[in-house]
């Protein structure tokens, strides 16, 4: 499921605005600075193709800062976004008046080779270019030691759901579940979600064997029930719960009845189909009755 990965993807960076500085710039690296979320609207239209997925402003004042990222999570190749990437940066110097980087954030080496191409706006010497940093599964680190990842939960997630179907990703899958163990139930609950739903049928069974060494309990009814049956209706359950959360963020209000219904959808083509409008949704008639 691209969308789901997608839009997951986003939340996590989201979560943790530092995850894509502490990847950039490894600890020590830079005087430690604070790190900010801000608006990622480019222009006065709500189209998607005008959001970036997230902007991160670095330093102590977030309307001054010292610099700033604009943060892309691809999953797959889309030659429009080479179109789109410049106008971003542009905009947010426009905006800040403060360096602004470029970087994309992908799963697939394909797609990371893709994106770190300069894009060259003009023709003549000199012409705009832009040049992803790009953050791909290579500059990913693999994450197995626990208080690792108890101290950067987002990133030891990313480290699992990365390198889930490599040698060593039980051992990574892990550490990522110890993590999230520790935090409130919704976080919990879909950085669980996040980690199986990437994992390979190795590194699953691996992560079994650990889990009983370690006597592991999940924290959550759902976690324990989705990893244990391994059930289909315990993975859509899953996808379900994390749409309401991707919905929840977005700032999409939703009645009882509608959580209702996407707890209760029992069809995988029909979750991928409000996934889709997620993008582009300015409210929940957007997402389950569109014209």
């Amino acid at each position: 499921m691209p969308k789901f990965t997608h839009e997951a993807l986003v939340q996590l960076v989201r979560n943790a605005p530092s995850l894509l500085v502490d990847l950039l710039w490894p600890e020590g690296s830079i005087p430690a600075r604070r790190v900010h979320v801000t608006r990622a609207e480019f222009v006065d239209l709500n189209l998607s193709e005008y959001r970036a997925d997230g902007v991160i402003v670095v330093g102590a004042d977030p309307d001054d800062p010292d610099a700033a990222l604009v943060g892309e999570v691809q999953t797959g190749i889309d030659p429009r976004k080479r179109r789109r990437w410049p106008v971003y940066v542009t905009s947010l110097f426009a905006r800040l008046g403060c360096p602004v980087d470029l970087v994309v954030l992908t799963l697939d080496r394909e797609v990371a080779a893709w994106a770190s191409r300069p894009i060259v706006v003009g023709t003549l010497p000199g012409a705009l270019t832009v040049t992803p940093t790009v953050i791909g599964p290579d500059q990913i680190p693999r994450i197995t030691d626990l208080e690792a990842a108890r101290r950067a939960p987002e990133l030891a997630v990313l480290s699992a759901v990365a390198h889930g179907d490599e040698e060593g990703a039980g051992a990574i899958a892990f550490a990522a579940l110890a993590a999230s163990r520790d935090l409130d139930n919704d976080h919990s609950i879909f950085y669980v979600d996040l980690v199986l739903h990437h994992l390979g049928p190795a590194a699953r069974a691996l992560l079994e064997e650990l889990m009983a060494t370690a006597n592991y309990e999940f924290q959550s009814d759902f976690a324990r029930r989705y990893y244990t049956e391994g059930k289909s209706e315990g993975i859509l359950a899953g996808e379900a719960l994390l749409l309401l959360r991707l919905l929840e963020r977005k700032g999409i209000a939703l009645s009882d009845d509608d959580r209702e219904r996407v707890l209760r959808c029992t069809e995988c083509a029909q979750l991928e189909a409000w996934a889709d409008r997620l993008l582009t949704a300015t409210g929940r008639d957007d997402i389950f009755d569109p014209e």
